[in-house]
C-alpha cells in the first residue's frame, strides 16, 4: 500500500466522524458514550489480542517502548513549561497550551496509525509504548498543574491520581498482565473465546479515528491563535528531538529493534491527546485553545504524519 493510500485508510473514518458531527447526528453526551465504548469495551479486546499472540521473542521490546515513553513525556513537560511565556501573557491561556501540549495522542490516534504503518507488530510496540500511559499522564499533568498553579504537591494531588488510576486506568492495565501472562505460559483460549476477541477488537481501530473525527471544532478566538499554532509546531515538528533523544538513551542501555526505535520516532510527532481536556477543571484554563491545539494539530498530523514516515524509513541509522 502506498503513502498515499494509507492517509486515505487513516483519514476516511477520521472524516466521516467529522461529517457526522456536522449532520448533528450525534449530540455531545453521545459523542462522550461513543468514546467511552471504545475505551472500555473494544480498547481492552484489541490489547488482549495483540499481547496475547505476539511473539515471546518481541516482549523483550517492552522495556525500551515504554522507557522512551518516560523520556518523551519529561521533555515535553519541561519544554512547555519553559516555553509557556512566549506564547501569551494570559494565564489561562498558557495554562491551556501547557495542558494541550505536553502529551501527545500515542494511544488513541497513535495506535490507529501504526497499525496501518507497520501492522500488528508496529501496534504491539505502540501497546509497549503506552503500557504507562495512564500513570504517567496523570502524575506528569497532575505536576504540570502544580507547578502552573504554584500550589505544589499536596494531599489532594496524591487523592486525585489514584481515584482517576482506579477509574481508568486499572481495566488495561490488568489486561496487558493477563495477556502477556497467557501468552508466555502457553495457555490457550477456547476457539469460540478468540472469534469473540477477534470480533470486538477488528472495530477499535475505525471506531478510534471515527471518534477523533467528532472531536474537531475549526473555529477559535483570533487571541488564542499563536497558542494553538505554537502547540501544534512544538507537538507536530519540534517533538522529533524528542523523539530521537529518547531513542538514543533507551538505545544505550537496551537492545532495540529497528521497528521499535521507528515507533518511538513517530510517536515523539503524534498530536495533542484527545483527553486532554480532562485537566481543564483543575486549573484556570481556555477550554476553547485546547479544544484548537487538539483539532488543527490533529487535523495537520493527517498529513506530516506521512511525511515523517516516509523519512523515517529513509534513515540509515535503522
Amino acid at each position: 500500500m502506498s503513502i498515499g493510500e494509507l492517509v486515505l485508510v487513516i483519514n476516511f473514518p477520521i472524516f466521516l466522524g467529522w461529517f457526522f458531527k456536522q449532520l448533528n447526528i450525534f449530540k455531545e453526551e453521545e459523542i462522550g458514550t461513543i468514546r467511552k465504548f471504545v475505551v472500555k469495551v473494544t480498547v481492552p479486546f484489541i490489547i488482549f489480542r495483540n499481547l496475547y499472540s505476539v511473539n515471546v521473542s518481541d516482549i523483550s521490546q517492552l522495556l525500551p517502548a515504554s522507557s522512551a515513553f518516560f523520556i518523551v513525556t519529561l521533555i515535553y513537560v519541561t519544554t512547555v513549561y519553559f516555553s509557556k511565556k512566549f506564547v501569551s501573557k494570559d494565564k489561562k491561556i498558557k495554562n491551556s497550551f501547557c495542558l494541550a501540549t505536553f502529551m501527545g495522542n500515542y494511544g488513541y490516534l497513535g495506535w490507529g496509525v501504526l497499525f496501518y504503518f507497520y501492522g500488528d507488530d508496529g501496534f504491539t510496540r505502540a501497546l509497549f509504548f503506552t503500557v504507562f500511559f495512564w500513570p504517567v499522564f496523570l502524575f506528569s499533568g497532575l505536576l504540570l498543574i502544580s507547578f502552573l498553579s504554584g500550589e505544589g504537591i499536596n494531599r489532594s494531588f496524591f487523592k486525585t491520581i489514584g481515584k482517576a488510576l482506579l477509574n481508568n486506568a486499572a481495566l488495561p492495565i490488568l489486561t496487558v498482565i493477563a495477556a502477556l501472562y497467557m501468552n508466555v505460559k502457553g495457555i490457550v483460549i477456547p476457539l469460540w473465546l478468540n472469534r469473540s476477541i477477534e470480533s470486538f477488537a477488528s472495530i477499535t481501530i475505525p471506531a478510534i479515528l471515527f471518534s477523533v473525527g467528532l472531536s474537531f471544532s475549526l473555529f477559535m478566538k483570533k487571541e488564542y491563535l499563536k497558542a494553538v499554532i505554537s502547540g501544534t509546531v512544538l507537538r507536530l515538528g519540534l517533538g522529533i528531538t524528542a523523539g530521537l533523544a529518547a531513542t538514543f538513551i533507551v538505545s544505550v542501555f537496551y537492545a532495540t529493534d529497528p521497528l521499535t526505535k521507528k515507533v518511538i520516532l513517530l510517536q515523539s510527532v503524534m498530536p495533542s491527546a484527545a483527553i486532554s481536556p480532562f485537566f481543564a477543571d483543575f486549573i484556570d484554563s481556555e477550554k476553547e485553545v485546547i479544544s484548537g491545539i487538539l483539532t488543527f494539530s490533529t487535523i495537520i498530523s493527517l498529513f506530516t504524519l506521512p511525511s515523517w514516515y516516509a523519512l523515517i524509513e529513509k534513515w540509515s541509522f535503522f
